[in-house]
């Protein structure tokens, strides 16, 4: 994670205590604060802190927004540079402690001015921000700790593209393909083209069964094929695939492979998921899928 979320919702100073709920305090520099759980021994928050924390919003009786049930993150970056005005969250902040829960009173006022309210907010409704902090960073352990989640995320990453390769490498191997990959992909054919190729920037109409690696459809251009992988959709219509060579309109692996080809021929294709869709879940599509597609370049432009 590169980039943390900002927040600075800004506070004001009211003098019409009654409007709001009970138990509040009003601070010296104008923050309205009510300690939910104290931790006097704590480490204060200071300037240049990053505040790792859960935090929630409510106007009224409604929630605006809760992260109580996930994991705190890495959500204020503690910085004069930062404060919008005198009683801002920066000065709420300050007011607290690590492992203390504080919950903040806000004008929508003021608020308005720098983002935009949920339409049923009026001017002069409160808000109630409610912070729990669990952990105070300096700039150099937030870095720290970046890079060591990186270097986790990349060794995750790495052990499940290894497991990955093993399986495709013992697929190609016993369904007649060639161990040595071509662009990064393993294309056999199994009914010869009229040789003409498909060049740059040209269009090409492809018919296309896909599939895993154990057989299941996940999608295909063939209507008789969805009917009897039980994929078909009625409001679908079943026809050749169309793109263009060259303009990253398909997965990298899918290009290369009908690059391969001439118009009439029939091949299939393996696609490890570093040229599909890699760590991304795509629809019903696991991250770190090897792809099969079978193909039919139906028709080159000429």
């Amino acid at each position: 994670m590169k980039k943390m979320v900002f927040l600075l919702m800004c506070f004001v100073s009211v003098s019409a205590f009654s409007q709001i709920k009970d138990g509040f305090t009003k601070s010296e520099n104008g923050v309205l604060y009510k300690v939910e759980k104290a931790n006097p021994n704590g480490k204060a928050v200071k300037d240049g802190d990053i505040v790792v924390c859960n935090y929630k919003i409510m106007f009224g009786d409604s929630l605006i927004f809760d992260n109580f049930n996930n994991p705190p993150i890495p959500t204020f970056r503690v910085s004069q540079q930062n404060r919008g005005f005198q009683g801002d969250m920066i000065d709420g902040l300050e007011l607290m402690k690590e492992g203390e829960i504080f919950t903040f009173a806000f004008l929508s006022d003021s608020l308005s001015k720098i983002q935009r309210m949920p339409a049923f907010v009026k001017n002069g409704d409160y808000g109630y921000y409610t912070v729990a902090i669990s952990k105070l960073m300096s700039e150099e352990e937030f870095q720290a700790e970046q890079e060591r989640m990186m270097a986790e995320q990349k060794r995750i990453t790495d052990s499940l593209q290894a497991i990955e390769m093993q399986v495709l490498v013992d697929y190609v191997r016993n369904n007649g393909f060639s161990d040595i990959a071509t662009n990064g992909v393993y294309y056999k054919t199994t009914q010869e083209g009229n040789g003409t190729k498909p060049a740059q920037d040209k269009k090409v109409k492809v018919h296309y069964v896909g599939k895993f690696l154990d057989g299941r459809v996940f999608d295909t251009s063939v209507e008789s094929v969805a009917k009897e992988s039980g994929k078909y959709d009625a409001m679908r219509k079943y026809e050749p695939l169309e793109f263009t060579i060259g303009k990253r309109q398909m997965i990298a692996g899918f290009e290369e492979a009908v690059k391969m080809m001439s118009e009439g021929e029939k091949g299939v294709v393996v696609i490890p998921s570093k040229l599909a869709y890699g760590a991304r879940q795509r629809g019903e599509i696991p991250a770190f899928s090897t792809l099969i597609f079978e193909l039919e370049l139906v028709e080159v432009e000429k």
